[in-house]
């Protein structure tokens, strides 16, 4: 079964920021990580019903 992905959207916003912790930069690598697969997977999910409803 092929899957064909139409979209993906990746907003940010580019802060200057204080030169973090390592440990406080791995966190933060983490929670957008988590974040992109979440959206990801929502997408993913929207994209498998729609096929449904055809």
């Amino acid at each position: 079964m092929a899957i064909e992905i139409k979209e993906l959207i990746i907003k940010t916003n580019i802060v200057n920021r204080p030169v973090a912790e390592e440990h406080e930069v791995v966190a933060n690598a983490d929670a957008i990580k988590e974040e992109i697969l979440a959206q990801c997977k929502q997408m993913m999910q929207a994209m498998l019903r729609e096929r449904r409803e055809r």
